[in-house]
């Protein structure tokens, strides 16, 4: 009889155990990767009055006349920008005149003068009420004479 209770005891344990271990494993399981939120709304664009500067280069003066859109998906922004539009055209402006003529009229100057852009826009609306959201400032005119 003793053996009969010491094999009860061993296969009780054994099943608890197992069963336990069993929990254990599955609770910790590695968590899932959430699917990344794609933002299904439409694009909006709101197209900036061109802003023209002058530069003196290699002794003659040369104009530089830069257009762009801000590209967002909320419509509150989109009204802001366009309510705002010439505080964006200043804010451009003082951007161009710190500008270098000759590293303007490369690639990497006017990538340099999208970020700048960008980064003046959001800067001028940070201490709004609701947050801005600028998706990306897209270059659609550039006039060099």
């Amino acid at each position: 009889m003793n053996k009969m209770v010491l094999i009860g005891a061993v296969a009780g344990a054994l099943l608890l155990g197992g069963g336990g271990a069993a929990f254990y494993f599955t609770s910790i399981a590695p968590p899932v990767a959430e699917e990344a939120q794609v933002d299904t709304r439409t694009n909006l664009y709101v197209e900036v009055p061109p802003v023209v500067a002058n530069f003196e280069y290699e002794g003659s003066m040369r104009y530089l006349q830069v257009t762009v859109n801000l590209q967002t998906r909320s419509a509150t922004s989109a009204t802001l920008m366009k309510d705002n539009a010439p505080l964006i055209q200043g804010e451009m402006l003082m951007l161009l005149q710190d500008l270098d003529f000759a590293t303007v009229r490369t690639t990497e100057g006017k990538r340099a003068l999208i970020d700048a852009i960008d980064a003046g826009v959001r800067e001028l609306f940070q201490s709004g009420a609701e947050p801005l959201e600028l998706e990306q400032v897209v270059l659609t005119g550039f006039v060099v004479q």
